[in-house]
Order: structure tokens, then sequence, then C-alpha cells
């Protein structure tokens, strides 16, 4: 099957960003001559030279909008206004206007208007005295080309907001990519350092509103994306895994801003040293495993020792330590790394695993669990790793798995049932017989059949998403209807019990 998910991470092309400033500023001066007339009006009749003047040129810039947008659907809260998805980024003029049109919606109940093609110049009007008090409301919109958006339900607002989380959690993809260039990580400027900062508070605060959406973004497998989006994935994976162990906020950013910087020292090593397509002889090795001291010499000797630095400088030389103390990089010793360090090179084994190199293919994200794990009480702490498979489940966000009704599905993360990890919440992509969905389906694996006791959806295998052509991420972040599960599993019984159907949960 193939991958129709419209999801794209890398930068907005020059078109889009002009696109987007034209609409913009076509629906800001809409906004504010519509309020304008609705003042005039208040005072002059129709055929008064001002407000026919002003009349057209409102009408000019809806046609100039529809040009663009076609049928222009504005939605409007507290002051914000947007047009076809589109931001309004607004003067005080517009802000007025469209907090106006806000307060008068919402005795409508309404949270928008959609101003149809063709719009003609008594709709206008009439449409202009929405913003002023007084107006008969029910009977404004009964006029052509002029239809209300009812306010959203509970559960519109939800299914929103988690669609709104997931379009931060690529926004801050991108802004994170900008932000840990090799020659930004080199210089490091009060600015950037800011900068930095400032992502890693969106990241904690996307971690708290829905881990779900922060662990897609570890999935993400594009070739043309550049080397520090390895960087970035092991930040977030580190944040999941400090909020795992209940680490304050402010912990949560030191381990945050320690993670972006933990690979520093690989700026100041040749980028062809990383291409090389086969695996590393002796001499080869040992050259680019100086990147750990490097980057910690780096962090000491320009920013010495103050708390964030100190805490870079740590992360950079010891992310590579083995917890037993036998093997590693820069150096071997007995001694315990710090606790950051554990927990960043724990997250940097396990996708380094998942990730394409020159001279191999990436592992599966349950294959590389399955070797991570391997590593317990040698190269990792074995609570560590425990945690890890708590945080991203049996099967990690961004597994292709095949069901036993032979449909096929991306996990998204641990479900709500009693056996979260074991039977994850999944993103049904195709039918029973193959065929792709116009749409993800969202369901939980947990779900129990109506009337028998059996699972309704068993994972039966997982897949390699590169030997299929499928982009799993794109999926993550994309549209999807959301199936409340009917009955789930300790809706049946409260006791731990093994499942039916063979399978092991």
């Amino acid at each position: 099957m193939s991958d129709g998910a419209q999801v794209e991470v890398g930068e907005l092309t020059e078109r889009d960003r002009i696109r987007r400033r034209t609409i913009a500023k076509a629906a800001r001066n809409f906004l504010v001559r519509l309020d304008a007339l609705g003042r005039l009006l208040a005072m002059h009749h129709e055929d008064n030279d001002a407000v026919v003047e002003l009349l057209e040129k409102a009408s000019i810039d809806l046609r100039e909008l529809q040009a663009k947008t076609g049928e222009a659907a504005f939605v409007f809260t507290e002051g914000h206004s947007f047009v076809n998805g589109v931001w309004v980024r607004s003067t005080q003029r517009a802000w007025e206007a469209g907090k106006r049109l806000t307060e008068r919606l919402a005795q409508l109940k309404g949270r928008g208007m959609v101003l149809e093609d063709k719009l003609s110049s008594d709709s206008l009007l009439a449409l202009s005295r929405l913003t002023r008090k007084g107006t008969n409301l029910p009977e404004l919109f009964d006029v052509p080309g002029v239809r209300l958006l009812p306010a959203a339900s509970d559960a519109d607002l939800a299914r929103m907001g988690r669609a709104r989380q997931r379009e931060l959690a690529v926004d801050l993809f991108r802004e994170g990519l900008i932000t840990i260039s090799a020659r930004d990580l080199q210089e490091l400027d009060l600015y950037m350092r800011r900068r930095q900062r400032a992502l890693c508070q969106a990241l904690i605060s996307l971690a708290e509103d829905s881990t779900e959406d922060l662990l897609a973004l570890t999935t993400i497998r594009e070739p043309r994306l550049p080397a520090q989006a390895h960087t970035l994935m092991v930040t977030v994976l580190a944040i999941a895994l400090g909020r795992a162990l209940d680490m304050p906020r402010r912990e949560l950013l030191r381990l945050a801003i320690a993670a972006l910087s933990h690979n520093m020292g690989e700026a100041f090593i040749n980028p062809k040293a990383f291409a090389l397509p086969r695996e590393y002889n002796d001499k080869e090795r040992r050259f680019v495993q100086r990147h750990a001291l490097l980057g910690f010499k780096h962090q000491l000797k320009t920013y010495g020792l103050q708390g964030p630095a100190l805490d870079r400088a740590v992360a950079c030389a010891e992310h590579h330590l083995h917890v037993d103390g036998k093997g590693g990089y820069p150096y071997k010793t007995r001694a315990r790394p710090h606790l950051f360090s554990r927990i960043i090179g724990v997250a940097d084994v396990y996708l380094a695993l998942c990730a394409d190199r020159p001279h191999r293919t990436g592992y599966t994200p349950d294959q590389a669990m399955k070797l991570a794990l391997r590593l317990r009480g040698k190269q990792f702490d074995r609570p560590l790793l425990k945690l890890l498979v708590r945080v991203v489940g049996r099967y990690p966000p961004g597994s292709l798995v095949e069901l036993d009704t032979g449909a096929w599905a991306v996990v998204i993360g641990p479900g709500a049932g009693q056996f979260p990890l074991e039977r994850p919440k999944v993103l049904l992509i195709s039918d029973e017989d193959g065929y792709e969905l116009a749409q993800p389906i969202e369901v939980d694996l947990g779900e129990r059949h109506g009337r028998r006791k059996a699972w309704l959806r068993t994972i039966a295998r997982t897949r390699d998403p590169r030997a299929t052509g499928i982009e799993v991420h794109k999926f993550l972040f994309s549209d999807r209807v959301e199936v409340p599960p009917v009955k789930l599993d300790h809706d049946v019984k409260k006791r731990r019990r093994a499942p039916e159907d063979g399978q092991k949960p």
C-alpha cells in the first residue's frame, strides 16, 4: 500500500509564505473596513458617499481574499482572527474589530462565519452591522452568502486541541533544527542560548500536555533531514524519561539543555568521517570518538564552570561511558556517570539504533528496543532501561504493525486499558484487505469484543516501514478519526488474567 499522508516537516516554501502573507493582509484590511463600515452606518444612511466608498474598498479586499481562498471561513477567538486556517497578525484596529466580532458571535453561539463567493453589497452591509450593538442577530444570518459557524462542542474542542498539539510538535521540530545547527552549537552566543532555552521550555510544555505528540517526533525518518535531527530527538526522549522519573520542571530544563549539546564535539570533526559507507576501523573509530572530549573542552574553555555550561560539559564527556566501568569512551572509570549523562546515553543509543547509517539501515523500533535491553547492567542502568520500556512501550511509537484482522496500523503510544504497553493505541491506516484508508482511524487495542471476552484487535506481527515504503511519521502528524473504545479490558474484569486467542498481553 502507498503512503498518502500529506504532512511535511521541512521548511515552508517561499511561495507558501507569500500566499499566507497575502491572505493575512487582505483579511486584516477587510476586518478593519468592515468594522469602520458598521460605525459609519450607525450615523449615516447607506447612500452616504463615505459609506459607499468604504463599502467598495471592503468589497475589493474581500474579492482579493476570495481569489486566494475561495469561500472565506473566518474564525474568531479572544480577538485573534483566522481565515481558512491562516492566522491574521493583528494591528490594534484589527484586534478591536476581531474582539467585537467574537463577542457578537458568542451571543449566537457561533465561533465564526463563512463568506461565500460573490457576496452582494447588501449582504456586506448587513454583515457590517454585526459589529454594532442593537442589531437583531438572528435575522442577520438570514442574508444570502453568509453562514454561521456554530461554536465547537466539548468533544470538538478536545479534538481541535489534539490537532493543534500535533501542529505545535512539528513547528517545534522545525525550530529545533534551526537552533542546534553545528555553527550555532560552536558559537552558542547569548541569543542562541536564550533561543535554545525557550525551545526546551516549549518541548517540556508539550510533554506535559501530550507525551504522545512529543514522542512522535522521534519517529521522523527522512534522508534530507540534517544530522542535528538526531540530537533533537535525543532531547525529546530525554525529556520524556525525565518526566517519568518525576523530575521537577527546573531539573527537566537542565536535562533538556544538556541533551541539546551532548554531541557538540562532532562540530569540530570533519563531516566526511561520519559518512563512510562501511564500519570504522580502529583508527577511524578513535578519531570519531574524540568528539566527546572535544565538546567537553570547548564548553569549559568558552563558558567556564557556570551551572548550565557545566551540565552541558558533563553530558558531552560522559554520555558514552558504560555504567559497569568496563567500556565506553573517552575514558574508563568505575565512577558512576551523572544521571543526566545516563539518561542521554540511553536515549542516544536507542535512537541511533533506529536511525539509518551510511553502513547499515536502521532497526525497527521494537528490534532496537530488544538490542538496547541486551545492554542492561553493562552499558546502561537496569532501572533506566525499564523506564525506557515504560515510556515507549513494548511497541514503541512509530512501530508499523499488522493486526490479526489483516489491517495495518501505526503505534501511537500506550493504551488506556489494563495492559497499556502490550496493547497500545494505534492508527489504522488500511482496511482488512490492505487498502489504504482515506483517513487514519485511532483505536485502542485494549478494547474487548462487544459480546465476547476476546480482544477486538491484536497485533500479529511487526513490519519494517522501509521495506514497504511507508513513512509512518506522516500518519502520526496527520488528521485522524478518533473512535473511543466501547469496552476496555479493565471494564470486563479488574483482576489480571491471560487474554484469549492465545495472545500474550
